[in-house]
C-alpha cells in the first residue's frame, strides 16, 4: 500500500506499506519506506498502485499504522535495503532500490 506524500510530494506517494510472505498465512506488515526514490520511480509507482486498491488490507498491521494508507493487491515486487529487523519482523531504515519486475509474490514465497 502506500501513503500519501506532503510536503515536496504532496501529489504523489509519501511512503510505501510493505508486505513479506509469512508461510502459509499470507503476508506479514514489515513497514513503511518513504527514501530511495526518484520523482520518477514516485510517478511511476502511483501509476501501477492506484488501480491496485482495495478497501482492506493483506496484512495483519495495527490500527495506528494502518491510518491513511491505501491498500493494494500485492501483484507487484519491490526491492529494499535494511540494516536490521526489529523482533517483530519490521525491517528498521529501509531504503527503496527499485521494482523487481523479474520476480512475483509467489517467487517471494519459495
Amino acid at each position: 500500500g502506500w501513503r500519501e506524500g506532503t510536503g515536496n510530494r504532496a501529489n504523489t506517494l509519501g511512503s510505501l506499506a510493505m508486505g513479506v510472505p509469512d508461510g502459509k498465512t499470507g503476508w506479514r506488515y514489515a513497514g513503511r519506506v518513504g527514501t530511495g526514490f526518484s520523482d520518477r520511480a514516485l510517478t511511476d509507482l502511483a501509476k501501477r498502485l492506484t488501480p491496485l486498491e482495495r478497501k482492506t488490507p493483506t496484512v495483519d498491521v495495527e490500527r495506528p499504522e494502518a491510518r491513511g494508507v491505501h491498500w493494494v493487491k500485492p501483484t507487484i515486487v519491490g526491492e529494499v535495503t535494511y540494516s536490521e529487523q526489529t523482533p517483530d519482523g519490521r525491517l528498521r531504515h529501509p531504503v527503496w532500490k527499485g521494482l523487481r519486475p523479474d520476480k512475483t509474490p509467489e517467487d517471494l514465497r519459495d
